[in-house]
């Protein structure tokens, strides 16, 4: 079979080791340090660029990478290290409403267009997750990668993993009414970062008379009010992310001063997924970004907990896979399968992919 269709990996970084499994390499980036080599068609395993690239502080793209070509060691590959030294994932950076900076999305579309050049299609494997934006598909970095991926956009796929799927309380959703509040309690083991959404349009009465108000054992340690918080530009709803230093319980109050009869809803998300564990008004819905975006397809266990409704067909995640995980480990089966598919068939986008794997795929 030829080798016309790449796979893009992007994680925490590879070691000299699993790079050394690689037997068609064909370009890196590193986000830490802003190096990117492509080769000719190649990059020879010897050369100098490869011992200041491999580098991978969770030992995680490294299993990723082994998974990969265990599979399909002929496979072709790009490799983004997108992770920083402290393992905090890389996105974009901001100034004044431009890019200061690039993040994961801007390495994707630079490792699209290389192949795009080179006449290649390509799996991307993206076997990490977070609890960032809206949850609801949009916002930048769903953007970004609708550029060039997505329905009724052929050769290029992402496959993203649903997220630990071990049941976790890691969304709280609430609705307040006019004229009161509503409290959420959290358990948090250390520092946190949470990210707070209102529903409600930022110009809507609703958008412009809540608040929040945040307490560590008791002590208020953050405040906010609707007035302080611009509406999204990709949503129009308001997000407000913060960090609660510490360890003990955290109580979330949000109140609304007026507005109409109608409640409005609002969202929080505990970012980093090891440090807290919501305690009241838990949402069971918790697939991860990417994996949650429209054009990206989610990957999950079957005996994983993601969201109500998910063994429905067209549901998210897309796939299901029988047997144990992490899910982290497990992606590249979909992902080698679906290279196998774009090397014989280039012209499939995401909705003949899905259709193809269906939800419960023999691989």
């Amino acid at each position: 079979m030829k080798n016309n269709c790449a796979v893009i990996i992007i994680d925490t970084g590879f070691s000299r080791e699993a790079i050394g499994l690689v037997r068609n390499l064909v370009a890196v980036a590193d986000l830490t340090t802003g190096m990117t080599r492509q080769g000719d068609p190649y990059i020879a395993l010897d050369d100098d660029a490869l011992p200041l690239f491999a580098a991978d502080p969770l030992n995680h793209g490294s299993l990723v990478l082994k998974a990969l070509m265990a599979i399909n060691a002929d496979l072709p590959v790009v490799l983004i290290r997108a992770y920083s030294d402290e393992v905090k994932l890389i996105r974009t950076g901001w100034r004044d409403g431009q890019i200061a900076s690039p993040g994961w999305t801007e390495a994707y579309l630079w490792a699209v267009d290389l192949l795009n050049k080179r006449g290649l299609a390509s799996v991307t494997n993206c076997s990490f997750g977070g609890y960032t934006h809206a949850m609801d598909g949009t916002g930048w970095e769903a953007f970004s990668l609708g550029k060039v991926s997505g329905s009724g956009l052929p050769g290029h796929i992402v496959v993203a993993g649903a997220g630990a799927g071990d049941g976790r309380a890691l969304r709280a959703s609430l609705a307040v009414g006019t004229g009161s509040s509503e409290q959420v309690l959290c358990r948090q083991m250390e520092s946190t970062t949470y990210n707070f959404w209102c529903r409600a349009p930022a110009d809507s009465d609703a958008g412009r008379s809540w608040s929040l108000q945040v307490y560590l054992e008791g002590q208020q340690v953050f405040s906010q009010q609707a007035g302080e918080v611009p509406g999204n530009v990709w949503n129009g709803r308001q997000q407000s992310t913060f960090t609660i230093y510490g360890a003990g319980q955290v109580v979330f109050q949000v109140s609304r001063e007026s507005g109409g009869p109608e409640p409005t809803w609002f969202d929080c998300y505990i970012n980093h997924q090891d440090q807290a564990v919501f305690l009241d008004h838990v949402n069971s819905s918790t697939i991860a970004e990417p994996a949650v975006f429209p054009g990206v397809i989610a990957v999950g266990l079957q005996k994983g907990s993601y969201c109500p409704g998910q063994t429905v067909p067209g549901a998210k995640p897309d796939v299901l896979l029988p047997g144990d995980g992490p899910v982290s480990f497990r992606l590249p089966e979909v992902t080698a399968a679906v290279a196998a598919w774009l090397c014989e068939e280039p012209g499939l986008d995401v909705d003949a992919v899905r259709a193809r794997l269906g939800k419960y795929p023999r691989l």
